[in-house]
């Protein structure tokens, strides 16, 4: 069985992640069949969290700006004068 096309061209990332994380990762996406982690499934894994982060960052830049939070006036300054 080959692999699908995929209609968007590819950009290899060499990164470089903790040990920990990284073993947590393959843990999960782990193939006892093959003994290894699933072909593809970490790139997959991978582009759908920055995708993710990609659509978070739009609607963020596109929401109103949050006001800054009113301070209240000082009354015990005011009742002085």
């Amino acid at each position: 069985m080959s692999r699908p096309l995929n209609p968007d061209l590819t950009k290899h990332w060499k990164i470089s992640l903790p040990a920990t994380l990284a073993g947590i990762v393959e843990f999960y996406l782990f193939d006892p069949l093959h003994g290894k982690p699933i072909y593809g499934s970490r790139g997959k894994l991978i582009a759908t969290l920055l995708e993710d982060w990609v659509r978070q960052q739009k609607e963020a830049a596109s929401s109103p700006p949050i006001a800054p939070e009113q301070t209240p006036q000082d009354t015990h300054a005011d009742a002085r004068n």
